[in-house]
């Protein structure tokens, strides 16, 4: 699986758990997480991983965070 320009804030448990497979992380964001991220695959250095502080992408996601979820129901 490719996992590819994610962001991940601020979940009780990890924001990133990949325990098993060949994934491939590319460009992928966590901020104020629970337990350090674990990500078992193919990642590098474009990556912000959580592992106890925030890096340097974090501060554009300070403050309450807008977002919102729509479900969508067709007939």
């Amino acid at each position: 699986m490719t996992v590819p320009n994610n962001a991940s804030l601020g979940n009780t448990e990890r924001n990133f758990t990949f325990d098993g497979g060949s994934s491939v992380f590319r460009n992928d964001t966590s901020c104020y997480g629970g337990p350090n991220d674990r990500i078992v695959g193919n990642s590098d250095s474009s990556n912000q991983f959580w592992s106890g502080s925030n890096g340097s992408r974090c501060a554009q996601y300070s403050g309450a965070l807008g977002w919102s979820f729509a479900r969508v129901v067709t007939p």
